[in-house]
């Protein structure tokens, strides 16, 4: 659709000298979309209005760098402000509401539902596993309490039951 109305756009023009071929509409077209990847369709096709009306002045030939500086133009007398004044309004029309996080957590803890977790993990050392220091000490300890319970075990099986 851009080829199509840039074409139609250097016929009014009488620019057939820079833009000869489809090719150079089509290279044309890819730097205005390269070079204005925010901007509409409609806006670019507005600006190619406006040239073809003579509001933007065209000295000596026209080429894809005096379409871009048209189209920037454009963009800045009409496309930025507008997005400036869309962008106040709704900065206008936001509220923010203001968060209070000391009171909400003591009104939390008041009311019960904000409860510290029910196990804390004390520990002062960490085995690392592929330590071998840790590893042997680690083994003496599962030693000794595997020979504590069976030995509780032991004294219970020998007690007498009442």
């Amino acid at each position: 659709m851009l080829a199509a109305e840039l074409t139609r756009l250097v016929r009014h023009v009488a620019a057939t000298r820079t833009f000869q071929t489809q090719s150079d509409i089509h290279d044309a077209v890819d730097d205005i979309c390269e070079v204005f990847p925010s901007m509409k369709i409609e806006e670019i096709l507005t600006c190619f209005k406006y040239i073809r009306r003579g509001v933007y002045e065209l000295y000596g030939n026209f080429t894809i760098n005096v379409l871009i500086e048209c189209l920037r133009k454009y963009e800045m007398a009409n496309t930025v402000t507008f997005r400036e004044q869309e962008h106040y309004e709704r900065k206008k029309t936001i509220d923010t509401a203001s968060l209070d996080v000391k009171r909400l957590m003591s009104d939390l803890e008041r009311d019960g539902k904000l409860k510290t977790p029910r196990k804390i993990l004390d520990r002062n050392y960490i085995p690392y596993p592929n330590d071998k220091t840790d590893s042997q000490t680690q083994s003496t300890q599962q030693h000794k309490e595997k020979t504590k319970e069976a030995s509780r075990t032991e004294t219970n099986e020998a007690r007498p039951e009442e």
